[in-house]
Parts: structure tokens; C-alpha cells; sequence
């Protein structure tokens, strides 16, 4: 009877340790952080924590503290969409006061390409060079480049030059599908339309804050999202007809200069300035 009663709790143990492990592991998150107009981009599956840009040397601060907040003190990975320092200048800080396992730059022309590599090397932070059709796949989280298809080398770094640089990922992760164009431009839109790598998602950063220069509507006719999120700070962006167009194909559009940190849980949205919840189905 002892043995039974043994052999009983055994079970049940392994049964509540299965539960358990699950729920620790069974949720995915992708958070959009209110850095401005500046991107930083956190996604956590599986235990493990990525980061699309890092934001501007200005909001450091801010993300490294919604990042203790969040117990989170390892990053797995952080990838950079291309060469602003809106989207790069917080890679350095981050290497240098957390665990960093490894930074993804993008194979551009450009002259940070080598700043950037050089003061990761200090603190020994991996560097990998990505490009078009470079994939990453962990836990819940798949994630394919699928530009920049023609790249622009015709200054050394010139604002829409390096904007339709960007590194622009389409994937799944959890049970959503998103599109991170980074800054692309409509050039690079066009592109992407034009060889037919777009698809529908359910998500979409828009493109450059939201600015006039990206979002067309053929864009829009491609990947026909159902919640729309402008990385934006309200004075310099976004531009009113990008959103106007936004609306008008009946797409939900948050913006983090007024509704804060934008957090989707699985398939349930949350803002922490507000007390906005959307369920994408």
C-alpha cells in the first residue's frame, strides 16, 4: 500500500512538473517598446529572449529598465534592420552591461558595418552578418528575410539610400504572423511586390515610423494586416495621410506615442498607457 501511495505522489508530481514546464514555455510575446521615433523590438518564445534594433543611444535607459522589469537579463539575440542610429546606437550599451550571446548586422555597405563590429569585439559579443534569405527559427518564433532584394550603394549614407537597405523579416511567431520592414522605403516595397515575397500577416510594424515615405497602398493591398503599430513620437511622426490610409483599410493602428509599450501575449494585445485590449483572431 506504501508502495502504491509512493508510486501515486510520483505521478502526480511528474504530471504537475509537465504543467508547469508548459505554461513556463507555452506563451510567446512580442513587445513594442515606446522608444519615439526609434525601433526596439522584443520578442520572448521558448526562455529565450531577441530584440529586432536596439533604439537610440537616448532611450537606452528606458529599455534597459523594461528589460529588468521583465526579470529578463540575457538576450539571444538582437537584429539589426540596417544602419541608423535610431534602430542601432543601444547594441553597445546592451553588450556591455548584459548577456548578449551574439548581434545580427546587416551585410551592407557602410561604414558602421565595421564601428559597430569593432566595439562588439570588446566585450566579446559574437557578430553574424545577415542578409536577404537568412531565417531564424527557435521555439514559436520563424523568421525569414526576405529583403533588401536590390541593395542601394550609390552614396555613403544617405537616408533613403540606407532606408531601403533595411533588412525587413516575415514570419510567424506563436499563433500570429507579423512583417518587420524596418525603415523600408517605397522603393523596397516595390521591390518585394515585384517578386512576389510578400505575404498576408497579421501584424504590421509599419514601415519608417509611419512617415510619407512608406505603406503604399499596393503595399497594403499585398500583406493586409489586421493591427497596424507606428514605432513614433507624435511630432516628427507619424504622417497623417500614412495613417488615414492605414484606416481606411479598416486596419486597428496603435501607436506607442499614445498608447506606451505595446505588448501581444499569444493572440491578446495590451497597451500600458491605456486600458486598450485587442484579441486578433
Amino acid at each position: 500500500m506504501k508502495k502504491k501511495a509512493i508510486l501515486l505522489i510520483t505521478l502526480l508530481l511528474v504530471i504537475c512538473m509537465n504543467t508547469i514546464t508548459f505554461a513556463k514555455y507555452r506563451d510567446t510575446e512580442v513587445h513594442f517598446l515606446d522608444t519615439g521615433q526609434s525601433d526596439c523590438i522584443l520578442i520572448k518564445t521558448n526562455n529565450r529572449n531577441y530584440l529586432i534594433d536596439s533604439g537610440a543611444a537616448y532611450y537606452a535607459p528606458r529599455i534597459m529598465n523594461y528589460l529588468h522589469l521583465n526579470k529578463i537579463n540575457k538576450i539571444d539575440g538582437i537584429i539589426l534592420t540596417h544602419y541608423h542610429d535610431d534602430h542601432y546606437e543601444g547594441i553597445i550599451k546592451m553588450a556591455r552591461l548584459m548577456n548578449v550571446s551574439k548581434v545580427y548586422l546587416p551585410n551592407n555597405k557602410n561604414a558602421m558595418k565595421a564601428a559597430l563590429s569593432k566595439q562588439l569585439s570588446k566585450s566579446n559579443t559574437p557578430v553574424e552578418y545577415i542578409d536577404k534569405d537568412w531565417s531564424i527559427k527557435f521555439g514559436k518564433m520563424e523568421l525569414h528575410a526576405i529583403a533588401p532584394i536590390h541593395k542601394d550603394v550609390k552614396s555613403k549614407n544617405s537616408n533613403s539610400d540606407e532606408n531601403n537597405n533595411s533588412i525587413v523579416l516575415q514570419g510567424k511567431i506563436g499563433n500570429l504572423t507579423y512583417l518587420f520592414p524596418g525603415d523600408c522605403e517605397e522603393r523596397e516595397e516595390e521591390d518585394m511586390i515585384k517578386y512576389n515575397k510578400l505575404k498576408k500577416c497579421n501584424i504590421l510594424k509599419v514601415p519608417h515610423h509611419g512617415l510619407y515615405t512608406s505603406t503604399s497602398q499596393k503595399f497594403l493591398n499585398k500583406v493586409k494586416p489586421k493591427l497596424a503599430i507606428v514605432t513614433s513620437n507624435g511630432i516628427g511622426s507619424p504622417n497623417n495621410s500614412t495613417i488615414k490610409r492605414l484606416l481606411k483599410n479598416s486596419i486597428v493602428v496603435l501607436r506607442t506615442d499614445d498608447q506606451g509599450n505595446i505588448i501581444i501575449k499569444n493572440t491578446s494585445v495590451y497597451c500600458d498607457k491605456s486600458n486598450i485590449k485587442i484579441k486578433i483572431e
